[in-house]
């Protein structure tokens, strides 16, 4: 059973739940029942992001971009990084 990370849009409170993946996404704190918005996470990474766009623009976008340059320039290796193994850079 997945475990999805929320985070309360009034409070701030960070929670995780134990989810079912066609189980309704929370919609209300259990502290001060305001209104929680589920957190996209990194695996490995403590960056939050609290939604989708904003996930491309600092992270996919960035990286594609890098990884296309490489490629462009011949690296070899372009393909590890698309790929996941080896070291990367994000940020």
């Amino acid at each position: 059973m997945p475990k999805y990370e929320y985070k309360c849009t009034k409070c701030n409170y960070k929670f995780e739940e134990l989810q079912l993946m066609n189980d309704e996404p929370i919609s209300t704190c259990p502290k001060c029942k305001g209104e929680v918005k589920k957190l996209i996470s990194l695996s490995g990474s403590n960056v939050e992001y609290a939604n989708p766009k904003e996930l491309y623009e600092q992270v996919i976008k960035p990286e594609a971009h890098r990884i296309a340059e490489k490629i462009k320039a011949g690296d070899e290796n372009a393909a590890a990084d698309i790929f996941g193994e080896g070291e990367r850079e994000i940020g």
